[in-house]
């Protein structure tokens, strides 16, 4: 069984952060491991572009092969395009009075090679919904340039990554379906 925090804050690799726990609290799992993929990049490039988009399905799949060619299509473009090695990135599926699941998605990128989502945000757009037929969202303040020494940048972005934990909507899938995934990047020896 799943843990789920009501807790304001959250300690990953002896840092606390605050997040976003209102109303249906968080999965601490999901949140952790979210949270060391943005510690681990930041041990890689001082400076990190942080992205959050919405993905959007018009009917249900009782998996997530969707994310997986997703993934594949946009890092293919984002290494070529930017010379990019490695890509951070967190999802998580939710489906609560719509029939069909939706992501939530929080994509990590070099900040020195990358400093503005717009380009990438337009071929995302473009991969999502003439490629895969879904549609996406963008909301509102969906970028945070964040910096290895400036923890409040960071914790302005664990703030709103923390929302893809949220307890509410999870769990309505299939058994082999996962309720999120992240990228496996290791934390950088010194």
């Amino acid at each position: 069984m799943a843990y789920i925090s009501k807790g304001k804050a959250i300690t990953v690799n002896g840092q606390t952060w605050l997040v976003n726990s209102s109303k249906s609290g968080l999965f601490t799992k999901q949140l952790t491991m979210m949270i060391a993929q943005i510690e681990n990049m930041l041990s890689y490039h001082s400076k990190v572009l942080v992205i959050r988009f919405d993905l959007r399905l018009y009917e249900y799949m009782p998996n997530n092969k969707l994310i997986t060619i997703f993934n594949r299509r946009l890092f293919k473009w984002l290494t070529r395009k930017y010379g990019v090695s490695r890509i951070g990135f967190a999802w998580c599926r939710e489906r609560e009075t719509a029939k069909q699941q939706h992501y939530h998605y929080v994509l990590l990128l070099d900040g020195h090679k990358v400093r503005h989502p717009h380009e990438i945000l337009l071929r995302i757009k473009e991969v999502w919904e003439t490629q895969l037929d879904g549609s996406m969202y963008t909301p509102e303040n969906c970028y945070y340039n964040i910096q290895r020494d400036d923890r409040q940048s960071i914790q302005d972005a664990i703030w709103r990554v923390s929302y893809l934990a949220k307890g509410r909507g999870k769990g309505y899938r299939d058994k082999q379906a996962k309720d999120y995934g992240t990228s496996r990047i290791k934390k950088r020896d010194n």
